[in-house]
């Protein structure tokens, strides 16, 4: 009887142990796109409007490939946000630059409204003194 329950312990603890193991078996590693997580992550920091933190992001990523479309988008449209003209107009000649493809949809339109806004508002031309009314006489 002894030998009954030695041998039942015997096989609950084998069991134990397998599973166990099984349940430590680390995961299969899941393949990571980097490019797809810095666009993700570029885009969380645009919605939140956390555009410091995106610039040197961004910047950070131009150091290390200087060709980077992606990142001299969301360059370009934070600093476009930080009302900063001229850098934003820099970030989006870079991504005409860099990917032709681009530009009639997507820099087209920022470049257009940076140089509306860096244009000097024509003003109307006016003299000193009213108009007077003309007349025949």
């Amino acid at each position: 009887m002894t030998f009954r329950y030695l041998a039942f312990a015997t096989v609950l603890v084998i069991g134990g142990l397998a599973l166990l193991r099984t349940r430590r078996r680390p995961a299969p590693p899941v393949e990571i796109d980097p490019a797809a997580y810095f666009r993700e992550e570029c885009q969380g920091l645009l919605e939140t409007n956390k555009l410091d933190e995106l610039i040197a992001y961004a910047r950070e990523r131009i150091a290390q490939r200087p060709n980077h479309t992606y990142a001299h988008w969301y360059l370009g449209r934070a600093l476009y946000l930080q009302q900063k003209w001229t850098e934003a107009l820099g970030a989006f000649n870079q991504v005409a630059r860099l990917d032709p493809s681009w530009i009639e949809d997507s820099v087209t339109p920022y470049v257009r409204a940076i140089e509306a806004k860096l244009r000097p508002r024509e003003m109307p031309v006016t003299s000193d003194t009213p108009e007077q009314p003309r007349t025949l006489h």
